[in-house]
């Protein structure tokens, strides 16, 4: 959560099976929670903002426009409920909820998670957020933040990020992005943590790590000789619900469009630390991985001890929904299973809070066949990581020519070789590709029309060619692939391919072997000349991230006048593209050649650019880089 104006996130969007696992501490034990199970706010724990941040910090420091007020954070059905309205007060006309553990619960390492079902539409910015008890290296953000999840707008993506370097404007931050693949996080409760250790801080959904940072990654400006900090003091934990600012692209009124009141359910939050107790074993012990059971009835059994303590009692689920509990031995649970593939996870939790997992994939009746990773398709113009195929396995939803993940990485179970990437954002690549392999990917192509395709790519020494196959027809041709000098060394590749609408199976086939492969960038496809759009949309731009140029698109329902701005990421206006002119109805295309108003080239950076017509105003984020 942005405490002053600050560097937009450069996204990475990494999409997982949802799967709890143990975290990565050799024994955590629960030391503080808050369940939220009573009828008001625990004033031990937390105290409820007020105000808009004015006169020192209005807006927060990030052109919010809401105002915080205790009324809006109530305690009720098990959640704390942090409610967004449309309402004037304090001269704004958005009021919300805003909580934190300031002087009350701070905390130096561990696992800290919520359970919370966020907010959604346009301007929404729920987050979940750490910031410095005493600002230890000086102000923001010298002395850091930890961000453990925010989102915005659509909440399609949740983000985590960390804050560091010195203090505003000298600030910069590291961060990642964990997609559903379209779905979004509003739909349902999910799991965010963070695991805080002092070189390491991991990031979680639902169990699934997705992003990694580490010491060497961060440093504060003021404690030049300490390779730890900031991140080595005391951080009190901030739960708020935004309306507007920066990171949603929306600083005017005019442009929030969420269906308002939004609520930001907080099922729990809580804090795990190691205590020094060691945290139980469990191990299911049926159905087992050879199984096959018919869909119906089937009993999981585990066995479970703690060599320290006692089990309190074992949780049972399937992938992440919670099935039920046992507390005596043997463990057992009955569950109602339909056809499908499933992640039976058991969690065994001691009497000091510490818990250990086990893990059996099975298939129940017919199973699921080919399925998209995400759980739905990917619908397009979308990014989609080349790590992200399809569900399946083997001769399903790709072919691999060994049975491991070389690469060790992300996907474990999986013969796909994964490894970490160093592209712009992270994240992770494909490499070992050998020409007889391929994957496949499901998306769903909204309307026919010719679609652009930017591909990433890295290869040492020799290149090579592949092309992408839709509903087993081969629809761009050979793409070659350059020589870059090294396997983490990126380059965009560009192609086209004319699709029809629907839902259809993407398939990658390299047919000459040596580079690695990141992500597919497929953009919005050309409108037809007579075809009117239904609302105003602005598109991804193409190529993004870009050097020299880009280019946005945009259409436009009705024929009026039109602004395309782009500005920096502290507000200010760089250049305007399209400055009030009246454009027809339709599709329209600018590019953007990385200068400002006067000419000069801009610094690579993250950038906004903003469309503001009918009474509407949309934004997205570009990258350059030299």
């Amino acid at each position: 959560m942005l405490s002053f104006p600050r560097s937009v996130f450069i996204p990475v969007a990494i999409v997982a099976l949802a799967v709890l696992a143990t975290p990565s501490f050799a024994s955590l034990s629960l030391v503080w929670s808050d369940e939220f199970d009573g009828t008001s706010l625990d004033p031990a724990n937390w105290t409820a903002d007020i105000g808009d941040g004015c006169p020192d910090l209005c807006g927060w420091g990030n052109n919010e426009l809401e105002y915080y007020r205790p009324e809006n954070v109530e305690v009720t059905g098990g959640n704390l409920i942090l409610t967004a309205r449309q309402e004037w007060y304090g001269g704004r006309q958005f009021t919300s909820g805003k909580v934190h553990t300031r002087d009350k619960q701070s905390f130096l390492y561990g696992r800290i998670e919520m359970r919370a079902k966020i907010p959604t539409g346009g301007g929404m910015w729920p987050a979940f957020w750490m910031m410095p008890q005493d600002d230890v290296y000086g102000g923001w953000a010298s002395s850091g933040e930890i961000d453990i999840m925010e989102s915005s707008n659509a909440t399609t993506e949740v983000g985590g990020a960390l804050h560091f370097g010195g203090q505003w404007p000298e600030n910069t931050s590291t961060n990642g992005t964990y997609s559903l693949g379209g779905e979004n996080f509003a739909d349902e409760y999910h799991v965010y943590a963070v695991e805080w250790e002092p070189e390491e801080i991991r990031w979680y959904v639902d169990g699934t790590l997705y992003s990694t940072k580490y010491s060497w990654q961060w440093y504060s400006d003021g404690a030049p000789g300490n390779p730890l900090a900031p991140f080595d003091q005391d951080f009190y934990i901030i739960l708020n619900t935004a309306v507007g600012g920066w990171y949603t692209g929306c600083t005017e009124p005019s442009c929030i469009t969420a269906d308002l009141p939004q609520e930001y359910l907080i099922d729990y939050v809580r804090v795990y630390q190691d205590t020094g107790n060691e945290a139980p074993t469990v191990a299911i012990t049926a159905p087992t991985a050879a199984d096959n059971p018919p869909a119906g009835d089937i009993t999981i059994e585990a066995t479970a001890s703690d060599p320290d303590g006692t089990v309190a009692r074992v949780e049972f689920y399937a992938d992440t929904t919670y099935l039920g509990a046992d507390t005596t031995a043997p463990y057992t649970l009955t569950w109602d299973a339909v056809d499908g593939c499933y992640a039976i996870i058991a969690k065994a939790i001691d009497d000091a809070g510490a818990f250990g997992t086990d893990t059996v994939e099975i298939t129940v009746g017919d199973g699921c066949g080919q399925l998209p990773f995400p759980g739905n398709p990917v619908v397009l113009p979308a990014r989609i990581e080349a790590e992200d195929f399809d569900h399946g396995g083997e001769g399903v939803a790709y072919h691999d020519t060994d049975p491991e993940n070389n690469g060790g990485r992300y996907r474990l179970d999986e013969a796909v070789d994964i490894q970490d990437c160093s592209d712009v954002g992270g994240g992770y690549n494909l490499g070992w590709i050998y020409d007889v392999e391929w994957l496949e990917y499901t998306v769903e192509v909204p309307v026919a029309g010719e679609y652009p395709i930017d591909v990433r790519v890295a290869s040492p020494s020799v290149g090579g060619v592949f092309h992408i196959e839709f509903g087993g027809v081969d629809r761009t041709g050979d793409v070659v692939v350059p020589v870059t000098g090294n396997w983490q060394t990126w380059t965009t590749v560009s192609t086209t391919a004319t699709l029809d609408a629907g839902v259809q199976v993407m398939r990658f086939v390299p047919t000459v072997q040596g580079f690695n492969l990141n992500a597919f960038e497929i953009a919005a496809p050309t409108a037809a000349p007579d075809q009117t759009p239904a609302g105003y949309v602005l598109h991804p731009c193409h190529p993004n991230p870009f050097n020299p140029a880009t280019t946005i698109s945009f259409e436009v329902p009705d024929s009026g006048p039109v602004d395309l701005a782009v500005y920096d990421v502290t507000g200010k206006l760089v250049t305007r593209l399209v400055a009030g002119e009246t454009l027809a109805a339709g599709r329209h295309e600018v590019r953007w050649n990385g200068r400002d108003a006067t000419g000069r080239g801009v610094p690579a950076g993250v950038y906004l650019y903003r469309l503001t017509a009918g009474g509407t105003s949309q934004s997205r984020r570009m990258t350059m880089v030299k």
